[in-house]
């Protein structure tokens, strides 16, 4: 169970900025995904995304920054949320100057049908990470374990984006299908109550 201070704190941190605690300043847009490999994750074949584009800290343009691609993704049993962060081994946090040739990965596995896996994706874009520079980007999403190569499941063409007004929720936690879960249990139980205090702190 997370200690009872994670919720107040967070929500508190939110307050302060006025955004969430984590990757305040985004874009969001929307685009369709076409499923390469049928299997691999719990996908549809196809169908309509919403997909978010951020910077971890917020820092001015030209800074390097934490880039964070989040992904809502409809399925048979519920929208599945995905969240990801610029990465180096998979599970280190990597801060980066631009979208091009980055790669984003969800730090911890799923657990899936083939066993556990990260989920990667690398983001067709500019090669600098101002927000105000994005247009229509394409995501390769891949599965891959802890070492080895990656396989590309999904591919996602998004439309330029539409501003940050409407700042939907990502909770992998909250939103993931019976076919995909974050693994450790634990660490889920701790980290929802931190979403929820950013969510409650942004109200």
């Amino acid at each position: 169970m997370a200690p009872p201070v994670v919720r107040p704190v967070f929500g508190a941190l939110a307050r302060l900025r006025h955004a969430r605690v984590f990757h305040p300043r985004g874009v969001l847009l929307r685009g369709t995904l076409e499923t390469l490999a049928p299997g691999e994750l719990p996908l549809p074949p196809s169908g309509p995304v919403v997909a978010r584009l951020s910077k971890g800290a917020g820092l001015p343009r030209g800074m390097p920054d934490i880039l964070g691609l989040a992904l809502r993704i409809p399925t048979d049993d519920g929208p599945w949320d995905l969240t990801l962060a610029s990465a180096s081994a998979r599970v280190l946090l990597r801060p980066a100057r631009g979208w091009r040739r980055v790669v984003f990965s969800s730090l911890v596995p799923y657990r899936v049908a083939a066993g556990l896996r990260w989920i990667l994706a690398e983001v067709d874009g500019p090669d600098g990470a101002a927000l105000d520079d994005l247009g229509a980007v394409t995501v390769t999403c891949s599965t891959a374990k802890l070492t080895g190569p990656a396989t590309p499941v999904a591919r996602i063409e998004l439309d330029p984006p539409l501003g940050d007004g409407e700042r939907p929720s990502f909770d992998p936690m909250l939103h993931s299908p019976p076919g995909a879960r974050l693994y450790p249990d634990w660490l889920s139980r701790l980290r929802e109550p931190a979403y929820q205090g950013s969510r409650a702190g942004r109200r």
